[in-house]
């Protein structure tokens, strides 16, 4: 449980006495990292597609993936958004590559990093959202 605790930030065994945390978020700021994380996957799509091949099926889906994504992100962000649908929202973003960027495809680098922050900004909790 302890895990879980962590992944939702509801504290550690020390101050845990069953009360759960109150968190409230800043739709206005979310709305926001949301518009960003948007963009970011849309050009991470679009560069993809422009600039290698979509006929490889795997490459295809990943695509598509960043897509649907960037849909959901736009979703979530006419909408009401909450802690929890962020947090399914960022934990489906993974990156196209880990490690180092392999030859021919460093122009995904600096759009893969960005789509990786935006996600991760929405992750953390920002001033004011835990009561």
């Amino acid at each position: 449980m302890g895990f879980l605790s962590k992944l939702f930030k509801r504290g550690n065994d020390d101050d845990d006495q069953g009360e759960e945390v109150v968190i409230n978020i800043n739709v206005d700021v979310r709305r926001q990292q949301l518009l960003r994380l948007e963009k970011a996957l849309e050009a991470l799509a679009q560069e993809m597609r422009t600039h290698h091949t979509t006929d490889d099926p795997g490459w295809r889906g990943r695509v598509n993936e960043y897509s649907r994504l960037a849909g959901d992100a736009m979703t979530e962000r006419r909408g009401t958004p909450t802690r929890e649908s962020l947090l399914d929202l960022v934990f489906q973003i993974r990156p196209v590559f880990t490690g180092e960027m392999p030859e021919g495809y460093e122009s995904l680098s600096h759009l893969q990093d960005e789509v990786m922050h935006a996600a991760n900004d929405l992750r953390v909790l920002i001033p004011g959202e835990k009561v």
